[in-house]
C-alpha cells in the first residue's frame, strides 16, 4: 500500500468519531407564506451545520497530512484520492443545491484542489457559487477574490502550452477554458482590475493567435488592450490587422 493511500485511510478513520462544532448551531430555515414566516425548521439548519462541521474535520485533517508530503507529486495524488475517497464533490453538490450559505473552506480549499489538478471543468462549476457568497480564499492566499485567483491561474496554465507551440496548444484545449471562463465573467458581470482583465484577454489573444485564429486573436487583442494599455500585445495586434486587412489605432 503506498504511503499516500496508508495516510488516507488514516485520515478516514480520524474522522470517523469526530466531535462536532460545540454547541447547537443557532440558525433556521424559514418556510413563508404571503409575506410571513408561518414555520421554522432549526433541526434542518442543524443538520446542514452538523454535515459542514464532519467534512471540515475531514479537510483540517487532509491538511494536516499534506504537510508531511516533501514532493509535489505526493500531494497532487493524495488531493485527488481525497476528492474521491471524502466525497467531497457530493457534499459540495449537495450544498449548493440546498441554497445553503455560509462561509464553507472545505468549498474554498476542494476548488484550489480541483486547479491544482487539472479539473478545471469541475472547477468552474463552483466559482459562480464562491463569487456570490463572497467566499474568502484561504489566510495563506494573497488574493484577495475567486475571479483574480482563476485568472492568475489560468494564465499559467495557458502560458505553459503557449511556450510549448501550437500542437500543445490544440491538444490541451487550453483555448476552451480561456473561453468559458470569459463566457462565465460575462454572464456574471464579474468586475476585475484593468490589470487582471488585460492579463485574462491578452493570454487568450496569444493562444488563438499560435493557432492562427486571426480573428479571435485580433478581438482579444484588442479587448485586452482597451482595458490595459500595457497588456503586452499592441505589436501582435497590429500584426494581425495587416494580415486580416483591418484597420487599427493600436
Amino acid at each position: 500500500m503506498s504511503i499516500v493511500k496508508r495516510n488516507q485511510r488514516k485520515t478516514h478513520a480520524s474522522i470517523i468519531g469526530v466531535d462536532l462544532a460545540s454547541g447547537p448551531d443557532q440558525s433556521v430555515t424559514s418556510t413563508v407564506k404571503n409575506g410571513k414566516v408561518v414555520a421554522t425548521e432549526p433541526s434542518r439548519a442543524q443538520g446542514i451545520m452538523e454535515e459542514f462541521d464532519f467534512f471540515k474535520a475531514a479537510m483540517d485533517s487532509d491538511l494536516a497530512q499534506l504537510k508531511k508530503f516533501s514532493h509535489m507529486e505526493d500531494k497532487i495524488a493524495y488531493k485527488a484520492q481525497a476528492i474521491e475517497n471524502h466525497q467531497y464533490l457530493d457534499y459540495l453538490r449537495r450544498y449548493q443545491t440546498q441554497g445553503t450559505n455560509h462561509q464553507n473552506m472545505v468549498l474554498a480549499w476542494v476548488v484550489i484542489w480541483l486547479v491544482d489538478l487539472g479539473h478545471w471543468q469541475t472547477a468552474f462549476e463552483f466559482v459562480p457559487l464562491l463569487v456570490a457568497q463572497n467566499q474568502r480564499l484561504p489566510g495563506r492566499f494573497s488574493t484577495q477574490d475567486w475571479p483574480t485567483f482563476l485568472i492568475d491561474q489560468l494564465y499559467d496554465e495557458g502560458a505553459k502550452h503557449l511556450s510549448q507551440g501550437r500542437d500543445a496548444v490544440e491538444r490541451s484545449q487550453v483555448i476552451h477554458l480561456f473561453t468559458q471562463f470569459i463566457q462565465l465573467r460575462s454572464l456574471y458581470k464579474w468586475s476585475l482590475s484593468e490589470l487582471i482583465g488585460g492579463k485574462l484577454y491578452a493570454m487568450t489573444a496569444k493562444l488563438e493567435q499560435v493557432v492562427f485564429n486571426f480573428g479571435n486573436a485580433y478581438t482579444y487583442g484588442v479587448k485586452a488592450t482597451a482595458l490595459n494599455d500595457k497588456a503586452g500585445v499592441k505589436k501582435m495586434v497590429r500584426e494581425i490587422a495587416t494580415v486580416i486587412g483591418k484597420e487599427t489605432e493600436i
